[in-house]
């Protein structure tokens, strides 16, 4: 493997501990009208955001604010302006808390060890990588302008593949979503790693960063 490629959200962190964080600040939203609407607006858009993934919608963001904005009831200016807050912003300051274990000595190894790592996110992930004491050689998202396409479309990973100069046989893509992270693997021809509780018929699994998969793939060459 010359090529690591990590999924983000619920891949380098916990995305039920980042709730639990931020539980407080979503119940003081709700005690006012104005709070109310924008928990509205959060729930519709990230609804939305998993169909348009499903209907594989290139270039999805405008048209993604505006049916939410359409659904709520709200100008697409307070759409985007509430996303920006409470999706983008708000969560960075829980998320190095919410690190799983061992991710930080991964990324180390991985590098000592000459390989090149990535990022490949639905979301835009360097504001994310940075909150979370990680640096990565490329990273790509669903928001980058050139890439406007949601997993399991594996445009964004192709991409990177040919910014690192590596085959999909060079290649390892982990994630958490075997419909999102194990597809677009599988449409790029990548090795595909899911993290899961559980083993899945299709994909190599692992349950942490303590498996033994990971001291194999960072063993020097």
């Amino acid at each position: 493997i010359k090529l690591v490629v990590f999924d983000v959200d619920g891949t380098l962190y916990s995305q039920s501990a980042l709730r639990l964080r931020m539980l407080s600040e979503l119940l003081v939203l709700a005690l006012s009208a104005q709070g109310r609407e924008q928990l509205k607006i959060i729930a519709t858009y990230r609804r939305l955001r998993e169909t348009y993934a499903e209907r594989e919608l290139e270039g999805f963001d405008t048209a993604l604010v505006a049916e939410t904005a359409v659904a709520t009831g709200c100008k697409p200016e307070a759409v985007r302006a509430t996303i920006a807050e409470w999706i983008y912003r708000r969560p960075l300051r829980h998320l190095k808390a919410c690190v799983f274990p061992g991710v930080l000595e991964l990324f180390q190894s991985l590098k000592t060890t000459g390989k090149t790592v990535a990022i490949f996110s639905d979301y835009a992930a360097e504001a994310k990588l940075e909150a979370m004491g990680l640096t990565a050689d490329y990273i790509a998202s669903a928001d980058d302008p050139n890439i406007a396409a949601l997993k399991p479309n594996p445009k964004g990973l192709m991409g990177l593949m040919q910014k690192a100069g590596a085959s999909p046989d060079e290649t390892l893509l982990i994630g958490d979503r075997q419909e999102r992270d194990g597809e677009a693997g599988q449409r790029a021809g990548v090795h595909t790693l899911i993290r899961s509780s559980k083993p899945l018929a299709e994909f190599q699994t692992f349950r942490n960063y303590a498996d033994p998969i990971f001291a194999a793939l960072t063993a020097a060459r």
